[in-house]
């Protein structure tokens, strides 16, 4: 096919239209991804009217033929997490250095890795080549001096980490998770779409929906984040794996995360970092609070036997990994790989489940 000059262009978005998945582009300039998503930044920059009407708009299969055809800054890491545990607070922080792009839940992405649900022809392969032409045109500097760069998944993505592993294989990434009752306590708050049903492809999840629908929002809501981070433990074994729990935030990012990453901070680098720390990640205008302990208390006797019940032995699997690793032996994390499956089928939203 015929590949349009895309020097200068930036992909901002991934969609449908007419049963073809288009990708379009726009002009951003210089602007870095600061804000704490990357949807807000978009959206801000298409407030410019030369930027909302002069638009470029390619195939999908235009991003099989971008990786390595265009300068770009090869990634340095990628971050995983349960939600709502800080996450947008250690992008923040990254976002804080200028030699630092940081692409953080960028909707284009998640359409890329979950097309095949869509379209059943498309195959991994594609999907493989598509997120590499993807987040290579997203890591091409537009200002001279970015050397690192460091993408945010949606929370969900954990599902997708054999074909990221498979598209990026030398790409360094960390699991960030919290206490379990302050996660639920913070989704009974305000639910994000993931943990309200339908919100999701169910597939995604292995889910059966008419069971799904049959729960409370809260069992839904620790169920779905079971699912999350036990793929994540399944497929630590596949290497270059790294688990934060959330208390250790924000320092671990420049005591022993930069070491992870192969970058080195200066001295500068981590005072600007250190900067953000003290304000809100998702509201930069407002101060940032550890609210672990008030969100412990707020955890109803029912968020906390759902935490115990669908994530207490989870959450003890993820201290145990981050408490020891590289600890497991080779045929010790083959076998806990295997036991993912079980652990998959015992936690599914089947009829029989619910009864139990």
């Amino acid at each position: 096919m015929s590949v349009p000059d895309l020097a200068g262009w930036t992909p901002i978005d991934v969609r449908w239209q007419n049963a073809r998945l288009l990708v379009d582009w726009c002009r951003l300039g210089d602007v870095r991804f600061t804000d704490p998503f990357f949807e807000q930044t978009v959206a801000r920059l298409l407030r410019d009217p030369a930027r909302m009407f002069f638009r470029h708009q390619t195939p999908v299969e235009t991003l099989e033929y971008l990786t390595g055809a265009q300068p770009a800054v090869p990634p340095t890491g990628f971050i995983f997490h349960l939600s709502r545990c800080g996450s947008t607070f250690l992008a923040q922080m990254l976002a804080a250095l200028d030699q630092n792009i940081v692409i953080s839940e960028a909707p284009a992405i998640d359409q890329v890795l979950s097309a095949h649900r869509r379209d059943p022809r498309i195959t991994d392969a594609r999907r493989i080549a598509w997120v590499r032409g993807l987040v290579s045109a997203l890591a091409r500097p537009r200002r001279g001096d970015e050397r690192h760069v460091f993408v945010k998944f949606d929370s969900w993505h954990t599902l997708e980490l054999p074909l990221l592993a498979e598209a990026f294989p030398d790409v360094p990434w960390i699991f960030l998770y919290r206490d379990p009752v302050e996660v639920l306590v913070s989704h009974q708050r305000q639910r994000g779409s993931q943990m309200i049903p339908g919100g999701l492809d169910p597939r995604l999840l292995g889910l059966d929906p008419s069971a799904a629908a049959a729960l409370s929002l809260d069992e839904y809501a620790a169920r779905v984040l079971a699912q999350i981070a036990d793929a994540a433990l399944a497929h630590a074994p596949l290497g270059r794996a790294r688990f934060v729990n959330f208390r250790q935030l924000p320092a671990v990012l420049w005591e022993s995360l930069g070491e992870f990453f192969g970058v080195e901070w200066s001295a500068a680098d981590i005072a600007r970092m250190r900067a953000v720390a003290p304000f809100s990640a998702k509201n930069p205008t407002l101060p940032h609070h550890d609210d672990s302990a008030a969100k412990h208390a707020a955890g109803s006797d029912e968020i906390r036997r759902l935490a115990a019940t669908w994530l207490g032995d989870i959450h003890a699997q993820l201290e145990q990994r981050r408490l020891a690793p590289g600890a497991q032996p080779a045929a010790a994390a083959a076998a806990f790989a295997a036991s993912a499956v079980s652990r998959a089928r015992s936690q599914s939203f089947t009829t029989q489940s619910i009864t139990r």
